[in-house]
Formats: C-alpha cells, structure tokens, sequence
C-alpha cells in the first residue's frame, strides 16, 4: 500500500481552517468536511453574525464612505484624480459581488450547505475511498490544492502590502491631506474585506469543481478497468460461467453510470448557484488588471523608477497572480470539458464487442453514452463559457480599455498644459 502523501495526512486540518477562516468573513455554509451538524444554539449565533456582518459590509461601510466620498476622491492633479476613480470603479465591482454573494448565500443555503457539501462528501465516500488503482488523478487533485493555497496566500500578502503602501508620506502640517490618507487607506482595507468575502465562495467554488474532475478521472479508470474485463469475458466466452461474468459487467456498469449522474448533478448544481458571483468574479479580474496596469503606468510616469519600485513591484504581481487565479478557475473548467469527451471515447472502445450477451449490458452502455453526449457546458448566465477563452477575453479588453485610460490622460495632460 502506498504510502500517504502530505495532504492525506492532513486534510481534515486544511478543511478546518478553511470552515473556520470562513465562518470570520460569514460564511457559515461552506464547510469543506462535514461530519457533524452544528447544534441549535451555536448555528443559530453563527447565523446572526452571518447576517450582521454582511449587512454592516454592505449598508453601513458604505454610507460611512458615501459621506465622506469628496475627501476620498480629493486629488492633487488630473492624473491623480483619474487613479482614484479607477480605484474607486474596481472596489465598486468587488462591493456588486460581494453583494450578489451574500443574496446567493441566503436563498442557497440549503443548496450549498445540505446540496453541494454534502453530495461532494458522499461521492468522496463512494468513488475515492473505494478506488484501487492508479493514484495520478488524486495526486492532481492535491496539486490544484497546493497552487490554489500559494496563489490565495500570495494574493493576501500582497494586498496587505498595498494597504501600508498607500499610507504614503504627508506632512504633519497638512490636516486635510493627512486625513485623506488615512480614509483612503481605511477604503484600501475595505476593498481587502470584500474580495475576502467573495473569494471565500469563489474557492469553494473551485473546490467543487477541482473534486468533480477528480471523481471523472476516477470514473475513467474504473471505465478502463471493466474493459479490460470484458476483454477478459470475451475470451472465456465458451465456458459456464460467461452469462454470470456478464451480468456482474453489466451491474458494474450500473454503478458507474449513477455515479456519474451524481457527479454530474453536482457539477451542474453548483455551476448554477455561484454564476453570478462567477459574473461578477471575472468583471473584478477585469477592472482589477485594468486598475493595476493604470497604477503602474501612473507610478513609472510620475516618479523615478527607483521611488517607484516598491509600488510598481506590488501592483505587477499583484495583478499577474489576480490573473492566474481566475486562469486556474477556468483551466479546470476547460479539463472537466475534456475529460467528458475521453469519457465518451472509453465508452466507444464496448463497440468493439458488438456481440455481448445479456442485451442489458448493451442498454447500459447505450443510456452511458447517452448521458454523456447529453452534456453541454454551461454558460456564466447564458452569456459566456467559463473556458480560457474567457482569460483571453479579459486579457484583450484590459489592454484595450488601458490603452483609452492612457489617452484620457494624454489629453488632460494636454489641457492643462495649454490651460497655462
């Protein structure tokens, strides 16, 4: 028996600390590893402090910067100005998000909860516990863990960063730029909140999705290895016990297409509740590269390289690893995709046995291939694939709306100096 990797070892303690860091942000639905409900009275709390920390994020912060929005967007020139509302435009998308977040938390409770958590748990309990075989679809699995840990760990880090960067230098004389300031970084931690709250759905999001790909890939091998066995079967066909080799093929063909109803079911369910905060997901990669490249363009044109490197640096990577985040969301997508396509290829190979008795074992593989052609990938609220066809997309509009943010400033630059 192989022995267990680093992450077997240690799954259950990843799943804790992701129901627990979840659960700071108010999100008491995803638990990762569901083994026993939470009792009356501790639900209940936690509930309460769901809701009233969503609220306060979503109502009360916002008329508190609402109120003071003159001061926030104070700037000292054209350029500067033009920054702030970039930043201001990118905090407004995450805010939508985090919003469309919390309405899909509430009117999906169950579904998240009681639906996604605990089908994922129970196909866990069916497919990978029960699988001997090769181990390069769990090891896969456990890769996509460790990058999504790096890349959200990496993002945080740096956005942290980014908060004490735009504390900036003022004059202690200067009451009104000192106050500015500390708003701005005061709204800098605010946007940091928002894209926790949303991120932590975003992942569970990718959680599922990560075990769904998994749970094909198993299904494949397991696909493989009846195969193999019908092979077998078809060369022991002249003895007594060939009818009684059928029918346990035909009964194992049984199992694996309801497991890959259920694993199908979970695919489709959990794609249909978190699209909108997908939506939303891929408009901040958007506006976030756009006000990341903005940044950098503001900070090289402004400032010496060599004042400007810390900030630079910051925004660059910052806006590489917003982007590889979203990139491993839709490659993983874009590998479900293909491995729906090797799952009807496996199927395919039965034809080659056209003579297999009893004739519900060729119902089996007929209704099999069926459910798989049936599959269509579903769309981010009928408006787009979440494919890499999509990075490509927010790649190219990014670049293109910088490119008019960059002329904007030419020509107020222009004005002004003219204005003179």
């Amino acid at each position: 028996m192989d022995k267990p990797t680093f992450w077997e070892r240690h799954e259950a303690k990843f799943y804790t600390f992701g129901h627990f860091y979840a659960n700071i942000y108010g999100q008491v639905m995803i638990d990762y590893m569901p083994h026993e409900p939470l009792k009356g009275p501790l639900k209940v709390l936690l509930l309460i402090y769901s809701h009233a920390f969503s609220l306060t994020l979503i109502v009360v912060v916002p008329l508190y910067f609402g109120y003071n929005y003159r001061l926030l967007m104070a700037g000292v020139d054209s350029r500067m100005q033009l920054v702030l509302y970039v930043g201001f435009a990118n905090t407004l998308i995450k805010y939508i998000t985090c919003v469309l977040t919390y309405m899909a938390n509430t009117f999906h409770f169950k579904g998240i909860n009681n639906g996604s958590t605990m089908k994922r748990a129970h196909l866990e309990h069916d497919i990978v516990e029960s699988y001997r075989g090769p181990r390069w679809p769990k090891r896969r699995f456990e890769i996509f863990m460790y990058y999504k840990f790096t890349l959200i760990n990496t993002m945080m880090i740096i956005q942290v960063c980014g908060i004490f960067a735009s504390a900036g230098h003022v004059p202690d004389n200067d009451t009104d730029a000192k106050a500015s300031s500390r708003l701005r970084q005061q709204f800098a931690i605010y946007s940091f909140i928002l894209w926790n709250y949303t991120e932590h759905m975003a992942d569970y999001f990718f959680w599922v999705n990560s075990s769904v790909l998994k749970y094909l890939r198993l299904l494949q091998q397991q696909l493989q290895q009846v195969l193999r066995q019908v092979r077998h079967v078809q060369r022991t066909r002249h003895r007594g016990i060939f009818m009684v080799n059928c029918g346990r093929l035909c009964d194992r063909l049984a199992l694996l297409r309801q497991r890959f109803i259920e694993i199908h079911q979970l695919y489709v369910e959990s794609f249909r509740i978190h699209q909108l905060q997908l939506l939303g997901l891929t408009l901040t990669t958007l506006i976030n590269n756009l006000t990341n490249f903005f940044t950098i363009f503001n900070l090289v044109s402004s400032h010496s390289l060599a004042n400007a490197s810390y900030p630079v640096l910051i925004s660059a990577v910052y806006a590489l690893t917003y982007y590889l985040d979203t990139y491993i969301v839709t490659l993983v997508n874009e590998q479900i995709k293909q491995e729906m396509e090797n799952l009807s290829l496996v199927i395919g190979q039965f034809s080659g046995y056209p003579s297999l008795q009893p004739p519900s074992l060729d119902q089996e593989l007929e209704q099999f291939s069926l459910q798989i052609l049936q599959h269509k990938p579903p769309m981010l609220c009928g408006l787009l694939y979440l494919d890499r066809r999509i990075i490509y997309l927010i790649a190219v509009t990014a670049f293109s709306y910088f490119i008019t943010l960059v002329q904007f400033d030419m020509y107020l630059a222009n004005t002004q100096r003219h204005s003179r």
